[in-house]
This record gives structure tokens, C-alpha cells and sequence, in this order.
């Protein structure tokens, strides 16, 4: 009986420690699931941006009544894994060009673009990345005179294309800003213009 109480004292610590490493190899897959899950949810990043764009005025009639520079709204969310490659939907609301006429009437022109577009994104460097972005996108013309009414007429294009040149500056885990330029193409009418982006993002968790 004392040659066994003898052995149990001598190998007391010996079996804490095989116990201790036995509970955290049985835990250490349940933390790097958590750990795991916790990163995945932070996956999702939520982009806005607004800034000037200037319009590659295609006119024919009326080509020196074009008020080429006018503004866009930009949305995106994107699917951001920890690799160089991403992938998220883009819309917005761009203002293609505006035209003030006095004559026969008062008239005002409004032609603007909503694009609904699948978009690829690459980092390249540390915080720069380039987007290549294709779809669709509503494009309306909103015509308002003093004399004969409101006329407005709603269109769709179907193969629309962007490339987005970017920076873009983390201020901590969720909130980042940053600066784009913007190539937008509209293939039913062949318009064209280049924006400057002002961008906020957001990463959800």
C-alpha cells in the first residue's frame, strides 16, 4: 500500500500535466472554430462614395447645350476573403449630362444612368486595387418644359461595363476611406464618362 501511495506521489504531477495538455487539445479546435467563425462574419464590406464625373459628349444635335460635368452616387458590397481577389454587386446613380435651352421653350434635360453590375476586385501593392465591374444599367431621360409638359422615358442597357482604379486606407477594423476613378461605359447609346469618388467603407460583422 505505501509502494503504490509512493507512486501515485511521484507521478502526481506528471498526470496534472498530461490532463491539463489533454483538456486543451479537446478545446483548441472548439476556439479556432470560434475564432474561425468570428473572422467569416467580417467578410461582408459595405462601400459608398459620391464625387464629380465628366461626360465624353457624343451629341450630334445640341453637342454645345451639354453641360458635360455633373455627379455620382456609388454603391457596393463586396465579399472580401484574405486573399487578392473579390467579388460583390455595384449600383449608383450617375449623371451622364444636363442641357439648359431657352429656346423654343424653357426646357430642361436630365440623362442619367443606374447600373446594377457583378463586380471582380484585385489588390494590387499595399492599398490599391482595381475593379472590373459588367451589367445592366437603367438609363432615364428626363426632359421638363414650361410650355408642353414632362417628358420622361426609361431605357435599358444590356451590356455595360466599368474599371475602377482606387486607394484605400484602413482607420481600424470596420471603417476604412478612400478615393476612386472611375471609367463607366453604356452600350445602348455609347455613353461614356470618368468620375472622381470620394469612398467610405464598412465592414460588417
Amino acid at each position: 500500500m505505501m509502494k503504490v501511495n509512493f507512486y501515485i506521489t511521484k507521478y502526481r504531477s506528471l498526470l496534472g500535466a498530461l490532463i491539463a495538455i489533454g483538456i486543451f487539445c479537446l478545446s483548441s479546435p472548439a476556439i479556432a472554430q470560434s475564432d474561425k467563425t468570428n473572422k467569416s462574419k467580417r467578410h461582408w464590406t459595405v462601400y459608398g462614395g459620391i464625387g464629380p464625373n465628366y461626360y465624353f459628349n457624343n451629341l450630334v444635335l445640341l453637342k454645345n447645350e451639354v453641360n458635360e460635368l455633373n455627379y455620382s452616387f456609388v454603391g457596393r458590397i463586396m465579399w472580401e476573403p484574405e486573399h487578392l481577389l473579390s467579388i460583390g454587386f455595384e449600383t449608383g446613380y450617375y449623371r451622364l449630362y444636363s442641357m439648359n435651352l431657352t429656346t423654343p421653350v424653357n426646357t430642361k434635360i436630365k440623362n442619367s444612368a443606374i447600373p446594377i453590375q457583378f463586380v471582380i476586385s484585385m489588390k494590387f501593392l499595399k492599398s490599391f486595387y482595381g475593379n472590373f465591374a459588367i451589367g445592366r444599367s437603367i438609363l432615364i431621360n428626363d426632359i421638363t418644359t414650361s410650355g408642353t409638359g414632362d417628358y420622361d422615358a426609361t431605357t435599358l442597357s444590356l451590356a455595360d461595363f466599368s474599371t475602377t482604379i482606387g486607394y484605400r486606407r484602413k482607420l481600424n477594423e470596420r471603417f476604412s476611406l478612400g478615393l476612386e476613378s472611375k471609367f463607366y461605359w453604356a452600350s445602348k447609346a455609347d455613353d461614356k464618362n470618368v468620375a472622381l469618388l470620394f469612398m467610405a467603407g464598412y465592414r460588417l460583422h
